[in-house]
C-alpha cells in the first residue's frame, strides 16, 4: 500500500488492554470505527496485555480483515513479526523501539511511522527519516492510556516539530472530542486517539467531531 498523508486524519490506536482485556470488544470497536470513517488503525498490544502470542495473532488477523475490507491501512506497534504474520500495511515505532533502518531492511514495503516528542528527538532521528513515512508527535495533552508517557507538549510543541520537518504529522496524546478543536489550523495531517473512540458511547459521532465535521 502506498502511503497517503490523508490516511492520518483520524487514526485509531487500540489493543485489548484498552477495553478491559476483551478481544471481542476490540473487534466491535474497529468495525464501528471503520464504518464511521476512521482513516487508519494501529494494533497495539502493550502495557500489560494479557493475550498470549497465538491470541495476539488471531486478534490481529480479525482486525486485518476489517481494515482490509474498509480500505483502511493497518499498522502494528513495534512488533515486526506480528506485522508480517497478519499482513499489516505498516509498523509504528517509538524512540528506543526497533530501529526503523532494521525494519526497512527486512520489510522494505512496510509503511513506517516514528514517534517524536520534541525537537531534540527529531534531530536525533535525522538518520532514520529517509525511510519514515510519517511522524507521531506528542503527547499533546496529558494521557492516561499509555504507560510512562512523556510530558505534554501542547499544540505549540507539535507546531514547533512540524516547522522543522516535511514529513506528515499525526498529533497524539490526550486528544479528545472536547479538545481536538485546539488543534484546528495546526500543521498536522490528523489526530491519533485511543479513549476518544474506545470509550465513546457514540463512535460515529466521535469520529465526526475528530474530523471536524460534526454539524
Amino acid at each position: 500500500m502506498k502511503f497517503q498523508p490523508e490516511s492520518l486524519r483520524v487514526y485509531l490506536v487500540i489493543g485489548s488492554q484498552n477495553v478491559d482485556d476483551n478481544p471481542a470488544e476490540v473487534v466491535r470497536i474497529v468495525q464501528e470505527a471503520c464504518a464511521a470513517g476512521v482513516t487508519a488503525v494501529q494494533y497495539r498490544e502493550k502495557d500489560h496485555s494479557k493475550l498470549n502470542q497465538a491470541q495476539t495473532v488471531a486478534l490481529g488477523q480479525q482486525i486485518r480483515s476489517i481494515t482490509e475490507a474498509a480500505g483502511v491501512p493497518l499498522y502494528v506497534d513495534d512488533d515486526l513479526p506480528l506485522a508480517l504474520a497478519i499482513g499489516a500495511d505498516g509498523i509504528h515505532v517509538g524512540q528506543g523501539d526497533t530501529p526503523v533502518t532494521e525494519i526497512h531492511a527486512v520489510a522494505p514495503n512496510l509503511l513506517i511511522g516514528l514517534s517524536v516528542h520534541d525537537l531534540d528527538e527529531l534531530a536525533n532521528s535525522k538518520a532514520d527519516l529517509a525511510v519514515v513515512d510519517y511522524l507521531g508527535v506528542g503527547p499533546v495533552y496529558t494521557t492516561t492510556t499509555k504507560e510512562k508517557a512523556k510530558a505534554a507538549i501542547l499544540p505549540a510543541g507539535v507546531a514547533s516539530v512540524a516547522a522543522k520537518t516535511d514529513l506528515p504529522i499525526v498529533a497524539i496524546g490526550g486528544i479528545q472530542t472536547g479538545n481536538v478543536v485546539t488543534l484546528a489550523g495546526s500543521p498536522i495531517a490528523g489526530v491519533a486517539v485511543i479513549s476518544a473512540i474506545t470509550a465513546s458511547a457514540d463512535i460515529a459521532q466521535s469520529v465526526q467531531i475528530l474530523m471536524g465535521e460534526e454539524k
